[in-house]
Formats: C-alpha cells, structure tokens, sequence
C-alpha cells in the first residue's frame, strides 16, 4: 500500500487487489477515501504483505511484474566455483540446509508465500519437492548418521522445541528436548549436539544429548560447551573426537572457527584467520574443514585429526554468490559440501542462464496522466 499526497485536488492511496495496482482518490488532509477504487497496471508481483510498486510524491510510479523474483536457488558448484546446475525451483529458503548422508536427499527449510516456515526435502536425482513438517516454525534439520531420521527445531506453544522424526515422513514427531536447536549428529548416533541460550549470559551454549534414539527416559542433556560468548554450528569430525564450531570469543566482534576435543579437555584450535568465518563442515574423511568468510568466500583447511588435530593455512575456493536474505550467517548453515569434498551445494543468488533474466521494471513518469490518455 502506498500513499501519494500530491496528485492534483486529491492524494491517492495505492494498493494491491490480487496482482492488480489500484488506486482511490484520497482526502490527505481529512483522510477520507473519495470515489471508487481504479485498476492502474495489471500483473504486478508480491510477496507476502510486499508488492513490488512504489510512487513518489510528484507522480512517478514503477512497478514490477511477475513473482518473487529475489528468491535464491540450490545451486550446485564444483571446487572451483564452475555452476554445476540447480537443484528445484527458486524459493525463499530459510532455516537451514542439510545434504543426507547417501548424498540422495537434501533437507531445507523454507518460507513460503503463506509466511508458513517448514522443512522441505528434495530427492536430489528425481527433483521431486516434499513438505517435511506442517503447521509450526521449524528450521535447522539434522540428519541421523544412517538417513532414517531427521532432527529438527520447531515452535510448540512459547518455546522452540527439538523432535525427531522419520525421515520417510512417517509416523509422529517426538520430543527430544525443551528449548534449543540441533546442530549435529555424532558419527556413531551416540549423541545430538545441540545449542541452548544461557539465561545468565544470553549467549549460546553447547550441549549434548546422549543416545537421541533411545527411550525418553535416557534423554539426559549434559553441557559440553559453556563459556560468557557466543557458540554455535557446532560439527563433530568423522572420527567423532572434535568438534568445529563458531564462536565470537576473540572479542573482535567477529565469528572465528575453532576445533576442541570431544569430550572437551583434550585441545583446542583456532583454524580460521584475518576476517574469520562462520558455517563450518567437515569432509567425510575429515581431511578438510570449509567454513564462509566474512567476505563471502568458501574456505578449504587441511587437517588431520590423529594421533593429533593439525590444521594448515585456509585457502579460498570461490564465491558461491550465497543469498544472504533473512538467514543469519551465525544461525542457519546455507550450504553443504558431499562426501568426497568435490561438489557443493548451496543456496545462492546465482543463476542458471535460462533462468537469469529479472523480471522488468515499469516506470511511469506521470501514472495519474497517463492512465486518462
């Protein structure tokens, strides 16, 4: 909805009425309507509660046809940055992203049109899109070592809860903990990591909990991380002996990655450098960590983690164009490296060249003139 106060005797008020701008003429000195409502331009895009117009006050409108057309896509990469293809249709992807361990599935959140935010799962090979969860906020799916379940946060009442759930779609949601968001599953299935806020500090903290498959009665959270700042993305190794998380502890406002033992106790390393990073994944024979720099680069560390963790000098891979919209870098991971470390998905602002052409813009210098030729 927009407001023009000077147009002619009246102002005029525009809005949306499905995908036709309409103006009324409008008293802005009593804030009356006066008149009947008249369509201005037809097929012009929204989203949610946000229509792509906007008029100034000497009568210059412009608007823009089509959909949402800032949505970023899953974009597939190699090590050097070259568009390997996409990956389902452009979506406002929100909450998270997460390859299965087969590499055959990809779990993400989304926002759609509604303002619903759910889980989504697309079958990598066949493209095919599912909804996950329904009805609720949910964001930041973990899967489980073997792909048969999916670990997710979601809001229930006045806190955000963590549950399981079959990653088939079957069956119920059940209850893991009160309050926090999962970040990772150890290699063995023996314990979720996850974050919880510290109400003393505000801060995040980092826990476990042990044998997230078992009965509830065994569902006992134990602390593992907890210090006056900021922890989160915590990543078990593949071997399971470290953990590489995020963490603003340098005191220089900016995340840095580190590596510590698992349990805590037997070293710990700063592996990121000069402008730090967030988001760090670990390559499935962990002789590798990847994290996003403040710039927006993939960054590559070498490391081995026996009979000692060594990391070596990060290096820059590419630019994955990663839309960074209304996900938080120090929240939700927006990329995802396969197995073997030689492709990377994420979600990104780049585009197929089929698929990069915006839609056009419509600027009218005088819309009230026009529209009476």
């Amino acid at each position: 909805m927009r407001l023009r106060p000077r147009a002619r005797k009246n102002g005029h008020l525009l809005f949306l009425r499905d995908s036709t701008l309409m103006a009324q003429a409008l008293d802005p000195k009593r804030f009356e309507l006066a008149g009947d409502s008249f369509p201005v331009a037809e097929q012009v895009g929204s989203f949610l509660a946000l229509g792509f117009f906007s008029v100034s006050a000497n009568g210059v409108l412009a608007y823009r046809s089509g959909s949402f057309g800032g949505n970023p896509r899953l974009v597939w990469f190699d090590r050097g940055g070259k568009s390997l293809g996409t990956l389902g249709q452009p979506a406002d992807y929100y909450g998270g992203l997460a390859l299965s361990p087969d590499g055959k599935r990809v779990a993400v959140g989304e926002l759609d049109q509604a303002g619903n935010r759910d889980i989504w799962l697309l079958d990598v090979t066949r493209g095919v899109h599912t909804r996950f969860t329904f009805d609720a906020l949910s964001a930041t799916p973990i899967w489980s070592p073997d792909g048969t379940r999916l670990v997710f946060n979601s809001s229930r009442g006045a806190s955000r809860n963590i549950y399981q759930k079959d990653s088939s779609g079957s069956g119920y949601e059940e209850l893991l903990a009160k309050s926090g968001s999962p970040e990772d599953w150890s290699p063995d299935g023996g314990y979720l990591l996850y974050i919880l806020v510290d109400p003393k500090t505000n801060n995040t903290d980092l826990w476990v909990l042990p044998n997230p498959s078992g009965p509830p009665e065994n569902h006992k959270p134990v602390p593992y991380l907890q210090t006056p700042f900021v922890k989160r993305q915590g990543q078990f190794s593949p071997d399971g002996h470290w953990i590489a998380y995020a963490s603003d502890e340098s005191g220089s406002s900016q995340y840095q990655i580190y590596v510590q033992s698992f349990p805590a106790g037997a070293g710990k390393f700063q592996v990121s450098t000069g402008a730090g990073g967030t988001q760090p994944r670990w390559r499935r024979d962990g002789k590798e960590i990847f994290y996003l720099a403040a710039d927006g680069k993939l960054m590559a560390v070498e490391t081995q983690t026996t009979p000692k963790f060594e990391a070596g000098a990060p290096k820059a891979l590419f630019d994955p164009l990663i839309s960074r919209g209304r996900m938080s870098p120090q929240v939700f991971y927006r990329y995802d490296v396969t197995a073997d470390g030689k492709r990377f998905l994420a979600i990104s602002a780049s585009t197929a060249p089929e698929t990069s052409a915006s839609a056009p813009i419509t600027v009218m210098v005088d819309w009230l003139a026009a529209l009476k030729r």
